[in-house]
């Protein structure tokens, strides 16, 4: 296959008797038994030392045969293209055998398989001419142990979200912005995480797996640990706390009886690529999104010539919103979604407007081929449908697994839209958040020894159709453009050009908030840098508690922008936004957030981040936010810039403001500062 830009062909070099894997900004080296022992992102390694697997066996602590190669089992690459390496390894103590098989991509992505065994008889002793030493084949704990420098890593994303149980008793309870922020300052437990991220404002690394199958820690609550010590911050992985269920037979015979037992999870160093640096990568009005559009999509801009409003507001980007197609997410347009959807292409291309359509997670009752094909593709909980989202024309919209053949048939359809007409990418509703799935329909669903079910989330199956939705689309000259909702799945982001988040705040925000901005949690989801994505704020008004200007204010302190979801306001406000960005040369200026640069202020509840440029004659010039990140009012703040500068002004209202001014509740000023 073709290595897709901006991605590399992977690289593998042995030395001794480790193996160092390249790609894109990153490198991972594999030790003797197999096992990481460095993870390097953009030139700063992550790890404290090299992960490990502790065991207890039979009551005492198991000790590993370490002595690579004289026993003959040192790691090895299996397998090497352009497109991954493959490399094996393997660990022995007097009883148990622990394989591994590391898969890296050219993403950066390291898929592990890792197989628990007892251990064998010698040739001899099969032959009865050895002895063999009687054991119990009694296991007591398999855990996985990963030490980061707990420098490099003080954020944290977890999905799913939940409660976080700390060492002194006390409880970090689930909340709306409790999925991502700074880690607490003491070690903490947490269930089982099908994705979890830790590290810094610039890069980190990511853990996944699919489900916890074969897992057994001993209370559910503690079965993903972060362990504080010193300079180190520990995540370990409790696998198994007791002797595994699918070993029924007696221990003493376990050499003969025990079968091998299977544990699946994952790594990814971010960012996975290079940050663009020019992170806007379009003026976007997306509508009916929030602010609903009444009638049809086509009579709504042909009304007052709003397409020419498109242009003079410096709309780069159409983004049409479920409605564009009577059936949600199918993709066999009817005879009027073909029309309406050619002609609103036309008109924006005449214009010089991309158009990108609207496709999501669902499977609506009203696709002719929801009677043959839902119960093989639909995502269910235990007992029922996920989802049911209601819209017009009346119809009720279930979620769809794409760990089916559902996944075919969107891409191929995507295709099929793009070609015939000539659509300059998707926007994808949740399509790329692995939500948990039961469905035995096709394969999510499993039953553990007892015959409980349980769930998988998808993350391989949305990661491969990603994969193959890039080459689609990129090859068409498209865009993909997400939204996730509480959710960071960096597996899948590698393929995908720019995400929307921040509906999940519009909840609380909506109904008015006293609490200062979540700076941490913007830190850690909303930047973008820390992946490699760049990132847009969804926002929806409920004025006067919660308004576009307000988002635009914490929107811009983390070096992104809200998107408009309206042809009136907010789409005047972001035009004049838009305006000052796009004459800024954001692309040669370095990134100076207010958690990393020298500006003081005389008010703890102000902070101030910009866009750093110097002229060809070496004069320096800021494009700079200065924010109010608190619910009250803030009179007369004195910005104090490290930089020599003697002027400000401010751009939307171009007047000289100098360095104090007031600044309303959660409000914000734009500064052109030289």
């Amino acid at each position: 296959m073709k290595i897709p830009s901006p991605f590399l062909p992977v690289r593998a070099e042995t030395n001794d008797l480790s193996h160092t894997v390249y790609v894109l900004d990153r490198a991972y080296t594999f030790g003797p038994d197999g096992l990481l022992t460095s993870v390097v992102s953009q030139g700063q390694e992550l790890l404290a030392g090299p992960m490990r697997i502790v065991m207890r066996e039979d009551g005492e602590a198991g000790v590993w045969d370490d002595n690579y190669p004289e026993n003959e089992s040192e790691s090895f690459i299996q397998r090497r293209t352009d497109e991954e390496v493959v490399i094996c390894g393997a660990k022995q103590t007097d009883r148990f055998i622990v394989d591994t098989a590391s898969t890296v991509d050219y993403d950066g992505n390291v898929d592990i398989s890792l197989k628990l065994m007892t251990r064998g008889k010698t040739v001899a002793q099969v032959f009865g001419i050895a002895d063999t030493k009687p054991f119990l084949y009694k296991l007591d704990c398999l855990w996985l142990e990963i030490p980061l420098k707990a420098e490099a890593a003080p954020l944290f994303t977890m999905y799913p979200d939940g409660d976080m149980y700390l060492a002194d008793g006390s409880v970090r309870e689930k909340s709306t912005t409790s999925m991502s922020g700074r880690l607490p300052e003491q070690s903490a437990a947490m269930p089982f995480k099908a994705l979890l991220w830790l590290g810094n404002d610039a890069r980190g690394l990511g853990w996944y797996a699919e489900n916890d199958r074969n897992w057994q820690p001993e209370d559910p609550d503690r079965a993903m640990e972060l362990v504080r010590d010193g300079e180190i911050l520990l995540l370990r992985v409790r696998l198994l706390d007791s002797h595994p269920q699918k070993w029924r037979e007696d221990p003493a015979r376990g050499s003969d009886f025990y079968q091998p037992i299977s544990f699946a999870f994952g790594f990814h160093a971010t960012p996975v690529k290079p940050f663009p640096k020019q992170p806007y990568l379009h003026n976007a009005l997306h509508i009916d999104c929030g602010i609903k559009v009444k009638g049809n999509y086509i009579d709504f801009f042909a009304d007052e010539n709003r397409y020419d409003r498109l242009v003079e507001k410096g709309v780069t980007t159409l983004i049409l919103h479920e409605k564009w197609n009577k059936s949600q997410n199918w993709f066999e347009l009817s005879e009027f979604t073909r029309h309406q959807l050619t002609t609103i292409v036309e008109e924006c291309h005449k214009r010089g407007i991309k158009v990108l359509t609207y496709f999501g997670y669902e499977i609506s009752s009203m696709a002719p081929i929801w009677s043959g094909l839902s119960e093989e593709v639909a995502m269910r909980d235990p007992e029922r449908y996920h989802g049911g989202w209601w819209r017009v024309p009346f119809q009720r919209d279930y979620r769809v697994c794409y760990n089916s053949r559902y996944a075919d048939l969107f891409i191929n359809g995507i295709a099929n839209i793009m070609d015939s007409c000539h659509t300059d990418g998707i926007y994808l509703d949740g399509t790329a958040q692995p939500v948990i799935c039961y469905s035995t329909e096709h394969g999510c669903g499993w039953h553990d020894e007892e015959g409980n079910l349980h769930g998988t989330y998808g993350i391989h199956a949305i990661r491969d159709m990603f994969k193959r939705l890039y080459d689609v689309v990129t090859s068409r000259g498209g865009m993909i453009n997400v939204h996730f909702f509480g959710c960071v799945n960096f597996t899948a982001l590698p393929y995908i050009h720019q995400t929307w988040y921040g509906e999940n705040l519009q909840f609380s925000l909506m109904k008015g908030s006293t609490a200062d901005m979540a700076l941490d949690y913007f830190r850690a989801e909303y930047t973008g840098r820390n992946m490699g994505v760049p990132v847009e704020f969804i926002a929806y008004e409920n004025r006067p508690y919660w308004t576009f200007e307000n988002a635009v204010a914490c929107s811009i302190l983390h070096g992104i922008l809200p998107r408009p979801n309206d042809i009136r306001h907010p789409l005047d406000l972001m035009s004049d936004i838009w305006r000052v960005f796009d004459a800024f040369p954001i692309a040669q200026s370095a990134w100076c957030p207010y958690y990393q640069n020298d500006v003081t202020t005389d008010h703890e509840k102000v902070k101030v981040s910009y866009y750093r440029y110097t002229t060809l004659s070496g004069r320096v010039q800021l494009l700079a936010f200065a924010v109010n990140i608190a619910a009250a009012p803030v009179e007369k703040v004195t910005l104090s810039f490290g930089e020599k500068v003697a002027t400000a002004t401010d751009m939307t209202t171009m007047e000289k403001v100098g360095f104090t001014f007031d600044l309303p509740a959660y409000g914000y000023r734009i500064l052109f500062v030289e």
